[in-house]
């Protein structure tokens, strides 16, 4: 019986399937990290610098650089008993941020179309980051007359209702330090302006269970939002309906409320979740 042949655990770039890159002048050396931070997450063991040099056809010292740039951001671990190299924990990181998103979004998709046909208006999925509230999903409504949003699209915590109805279940601290770092710029007369105001507001919400915007950040629109908690009971979003309120009252948007609300608990039930109990 022959001896079964050696099969290398890394597979050169060539070998993979890829995206061509190509970019402004200057993303070489990128697109050589990236290579190099593929080789060592998809390989089926963990390389040493001879296996990842023969497998990106680096010369030596760019590998050593581009090595020691991953490591130092945490991309990329080298085991201080074999030499080898191994994916860093700022990845896992990355993955979980990324893999939550995309439970969130995935576990909101029916409640949120259920919300837009219920409400008629426009739905918006969201998550805090870095600060500030991120739309990661939305139901456009019919009418010309509508809040402009797009996915993607960054806004202010202090002033929507669907980033204070996400500070409001921080804890205490994480919130406390929130609204010290926040920009509480004046976007209307009914804008809050003051961290204070804002705790105090945040502690009214956290009571009721919803939040409003009662054109806090744009003249003429109003929202309610409600939180999103995953199955370790942390609030991992919200969900919004915005309406102008030519269109829907003081009194419809009340009504909205409890719909926004709803939504809110079938997304947390869908991650595994409970929903945040009525008011008493």
């Amino acid at each position: 019986m022959s001896a079964p042949s050696h099969k290398p655990s890394v597979a050169p770039p060539a070998a993979r399937e890829r995206v061509p890159r190509r970019g402004p002048q200057g993303t070489a050396a990128l697109g050589k990290t990236m290579d190099v931070l593929d080789l060592v997450g998809l390989a089926a063991h963990p390389p040493s610098f001879t296996d990842l040099a023969r497998a990106s056809g680096l010369p030596r010292a760019t590998l050593h650089r581009l090595l020691a740039a991953l490591i130092e951001h945490h991309m990329v671990d080298v085991s201080a008993a074999s030499g080898r190299y191994v994916p860093g924990i700022h990845l896992l990181e990355l993955a979980r941020r990324t893999w939550e998103q995309m439970d969130l979004r995935r576990a909101a998709a029916e409640a949120i179309a259920e919300l837009g046909r219920r409400s008629g208006e426009t739905v918006h999925l969201a998550r805090l980051s870095d600060d500030g509230v991120v739309y990661i999903d939305k139901v456009e409504c019919d009418y010309p007359l509508r809040l402009h949003s797009s996915i993607g699209k960054r806004g202010p915590v202090h002033c929507t209702a669907v980033g204070k109805a996400m500070a409001a279940w921080l804890p205490e601290a994480e919130q406390r330090a929130l609204v010290a770092r926040l920009d509480l710029q004046r976007h209307t007369e009914h804008t809050l302006v003051t961290p204070q105001a804002l705790l105090d507001a945040l502690a009214r919400i956290r009571e009721a269970g919803v939040a409003y915007d009662r054109e806090e950040h744009v003249l003429g629109m109003h929202c309610v939002a409600a939180p999103v908690f995953d199955f370790r009971g942390r609030c991992v979003g919200g969900i919004s309906v915005t309406a102008p309120l030519s269109r829907v009252d003081a009194a419809r948007l009340e009504v909205c409320a409890q719909w926004v609300r709803d939504a809110a608990a079938d997304t947390a039930r869908r991650l595994g979740g409970e929903p945040q109990p009525a008011p008493g």
